[in-house]
């Protein structure tokens, strides 16, 4: 078995993308298991961080560590983020309407404009309830696992906007296909809400669940619980990370 690395950030994050309350499946991935997920947007000292821990993570599983491109990587920075949304984008936009495709290219317009101002973009999901807490007068105080509570969180607290800190267990994987690549995906363990901020037009989970898409990163093992998963999605060979 591989590896865990777990890595709680230093400084609040911004929630970009969110299904941390609610399950989602990626759209078009057949047979896909619906997780909780996140997108975060991390600062400096926090990207850097999370890209040492990807690389011993790699180095552990596989002996040696060649260049990122080579690899899927949970955390990326944001301009080889939103490169990829507008690469991914121009690959969807074939043979659409001339409507459609603007459509397309101007949704992977608007999430490269939202994620250039970050240091690092970070997915993490679990298919395992996510312990969600909420700051309040420097104590932290648990959100009860029930689903009327946790709901109320995802509308109140966890919305795309909010600034959060979550707890990340990064874990090293083999690739299955020789089209396939090797990695490290980022379960999400523990989110804290910190701060309001002031709310994305980036919608939920559905919307979360088209940015993971095609390179959602799950491999067969959940170590946040301790029990296997029902889902393998490799990264598709056009899409190259970067940092």
């Amino acid at each position: 078995m591989a590896e865990t690395h777990r890595y709680t950030l230093v400084k609040p994050a911004r929630l970009l993308y969110s299904s941390i309350t609610v399950k989602s499946a990626p759209r078009g991935v057949q047979n896909a298991t619906p997780k909780f997920s996140g997108t975060f947007g991390l600062e400096k000292e926090d990207f850097d961080a999370v890209v040492q821990i990807m690389v011993n993570a790699i180095k552990a599983e596989l002996g040696t560590f060649t260049n990122p491109g080579d690899y899927y990587l949970a955390c990326m920075s944001g301009a080889t983020a939103g490169k990829r949304a507008l690469q991914k984008a121009e690959l969807d936009a074939a043979g659409k309407s001339p409507d459609e495709a603007f459509k397309i290219k101007e949704r992977a317009q608007q999430r490269a404009d939202l994620y250039a101002p970050f240091a690092g973009i970070l997915t993490a999901s679990s298919q395992f309830d996510v312990a969600l807490a909420r700051l309040e007068a420097g104590k932290i105080i648990d959100i009860p696992d029930e689903e009327h509570a946790r709901a109320q969180a995802g509308k109140d607290l966890f919305y795309p906007g909010a600034y959060v800190v979550p707890a990340i267990t990064f874990k090293a994987f083999r690739r299955k296909t020789l089209d396939a690549k090797d990695g490290t995906t980022a379960y999400l363990q523990n989110c804290l809400f910190v701060r309001k901020g002031e709310r994305l037009s980036t919608g939920g989970g559905a919307d979360n669940s088209q940015v993971f898409g095609g390179f959602a990163g799950y491999s067969d093992f959940d170590p946040t619980a301790g029990a296997p998963s029902n889902s393998d999605f490799e990264q598709p060979k056009e899409d190259v990370p970067a940092w």
